[in-house]
């Protein structure tokens, strides 16, 4: 977010832009293009050139020829308008992944939310640019998500322009069965290349404040964990994608996860985002103290021995992680291991030891999820 203040205020918006294009892809994936086929390299030495009526054309017969291709046999497609102006985007994304062969490539555009923010702060002083953009993103990213409203706010916009955060178009990428292997500002618009790696997701998705996790429970069964919404939609499928491109820090977590939004973090600093979670001990799922449920990326990174252990008890709303405050993964490890040493010989003993614990440091040294 600090940054974020040192990019919006600046007065001149081309020098902003180049500050945004490199924060926005500080941890984005970079393609090796001399592998890549011919048409797309083709196509991305077009859309590098100054805007004009010639490169206008080129693109235009891209999209009608690529798309004219029978299912199964495009080897690139470009996206036939800039996603902002797109309704239904997974019904989009689908369609071209059936029109794509295995390890085909799409190409796609939009304005990022932080682009959008950016041009509020560059036209008004502060004070009036906090006033408008608090009202622009109430109706071009509330409403359109919500089954209240979303039918009144396609009716007012005609053609839509709403506005779209990149980690939620990343997520809905891997949701539908892309792979992103490339992203850059190309002028003043965010480009992405993904790759056709699989068939589109089926799970349903939705906008409400509570979201379900997949977590891996007791005898590695999958269950649904319940929090509130910290994160920005569809980006619990680029778990991968952060881990890939981002890394572990210290205690566990990705560094620099902006996959989280400003109201998330405080969420999370508050602890507020768990309380949810008194569903799945309300239906046996997991009980009050216990290691964390891991999204089944995460379950892999531990070692065999410890996964072979974790799945022998319920997760926990409360981990033994907050009681020991490990910085490294092989730390978290063997925390979670000496909490089962001790669980198993004396389970309520331990839990009720475990728990003051965890809530003094949560309460006295401020010890919060990030």
């Amino acid at each position: 977010m600090s940054r974020f203040k040192n990019l919006t205020y600046r007065e001149d918006f081309d020098l902003a832009m180049e500050y945004l294009s490199k924060a926005e892809t500080e941890h984005a994936p970079h393609f090796n293009m001399v592998a890549a086929p011919q048409q797309l390299r083709d196509l991305m030495y077009w859309a590098y050139m100054p805007r004009s009526e010639e490169r206008s054309r080129y693109l235009n017969e891209f999209v009608d020829k690529s798309w004219a291709v029978p299912d199964g046999e495009a080897e690139v497609l470009l996206a036939k308008d800039h996603l902002n102006a797109i309704r239904y985007i997974n019904r989009y994304l689908r369609e071209a992944n059936q029109k794509l062969k295995d390890g085909g490539y799409l190409v796609v555009a939009f304005d990022t939310a932080m682009k959008r923010r950016l041009q509020f702060y560059i036209k008004y002083r502060r004070f009036w640019a906090n006033i408008f953009y608090s009202f622009d993103f109430i109706w071009h990213r509330v409403f359109p998500k919500l089954l209240l409203t979303r039918r009144f706010y396609y009716f007012c916009t005609k053609r839509e322009r709403r506005v779209l955060p990149r980690p939620e178009v990343l997520g809905r990428l891997y949701y539908c069965g892309f792979e992103v292997v490339a992203e850059q500002y190309i002028h003043d618009r965010y480009c992405v290349i993904a790759r056709k790696v699989q068939e589109p997701n089926e799970e349903q998705r939705h906008y409400g404040l509570i979201v379900k996790l997949k977590r891996i429970g007791k005898d590695g069964k999958l269950i649904w964990v319940y929090k509130f919404r910290t994160m920005y939609a569809y980006s619990e499928y680029l778990q991968t994608y952060v881990y890939d491109n981002n890394n572990l820090q210290v205690g566990g977590k990705f560094r620099d996860d902006y996959r989280i939004t400003d109201w998330g973090r405080w969420l999370r600093k508050t602890w507020l985002d768990e309380l949810p979670m008194f569903i799945n001990i309300f239906k046996g799922h997991m009980r009050l103290v216990g290691v964390r449920p891991l999204s089944e990326q995460y379950f892999e990174l531990y070692d065999p021995e410890v996964r072979e252990r974790r799945i022998k008890y319920k997760p926990g709303m409360l981990p033994p992680f907050y009681a020991d405050m490990p910085e490294t993964l092989q730390e978290i490890q063997e925390s979670e291991m000496r909490y089962f040493e001790a669980y198993d010989k004396h389970p309520f003993r331990t839990n009720w030891r475990y728990f003051w614990k965890i809530v003094g440091n949560m309460v006295f040294h401020h010890k919060r999820s990030q």
